[in-house]
């Protein structure tokens, strides 16, 4: 009989254990696209990017609408040097600038709280659906509230809520990822070099996006 409660009682344990998803970091290597929206529908994108968490640095070219007038961007962060560069290799110019901002991975924080767990398409069938969870919170320190969703397998990004005092609400969703690098993406053009090191202006990426569009 007490081998029986226990085996009752780990059952408990491991079910509760399954059922009860926690903060995840996505694969430290990826490529792919995003949509982002926002400013209350007038800004439209869809941005090609490459994201490396291990030398901390995000490749994204990113072509949009901004107040019905067409842009194309280019940008290369590379955070563990705190500098990013706007890249134009139709004219073959590049800016760089000095990261206000620190690296922020691809993860659901630890203090995020957990919304929802559902299934995207149907169950009915075999490998026709996908597990997703959305989790909420806020991050002081930059000065946003957020609505995340993953994949409940892998932690793969699917869309970002974001809401920012600067610009509004943000939305971001993702899609066509591979598990992969590509590491040329990351080498600044020969035009960048010999760019000032000292006294750079500084900015972010949504603040850079925002200036050139």
């Amino acid at each position: 009989m007490k081998l029986l409660v226990l085996l009752s009682v780990c059952s408990c344990l491991a079910l509760n254990t399954w059922a009860e998803p926690t903060p995840c970091a996505a694969p430290p290597l990826l490529v792919g696209n995003v949509a982002i929206t926002g400013k209350e529908g007038t800004f439209l994108s869809v941005a090609e990017y490459s994201y490396d968490a291990v030398r901390e640095q995000v490749r994204i070219r990113d072509f949009g609408l901004y107040d019905n007038k067409g842009y194309s961007v280019d940008f290369l962060m590379q955070f563990q040097q705190g500098v990013m560069y706007e890249i134009d290799s139709t004219r073959s110019t590049c800016k760089k600038f000095a990261l206000k901002s620190s690296f922020h991975p691809m993860r659901i924080p630890a203090s995020a709280k957990m919304e929802s767990e559902v299934v995207l398409g149907t169950t009915s069938f075999p490998d026709s659906g996908l597990p997703i969870t959305s989790w909420k919170g806020e991050d002081k320190d930059i000065g946003v509230s957020y609505v995340l969703t993953v994949t409940k397998n892998l932690c793969l990004p699917v869309s970002a809520v974001i809401q920012t005092k600067e610009f509004g609400s943000i939305t971001m969703g993702f899609y066509n990822q591979l598990l992969t690098l590509h590491p040329a993406d990351f080498n600044p053009p020969s035009y960048c070099e010999g760019l000032p090191e000292e006294n750079l202006p500084k900015t972010d990426f949504f603040s850079a996006l925002h200036s050139a569009a």
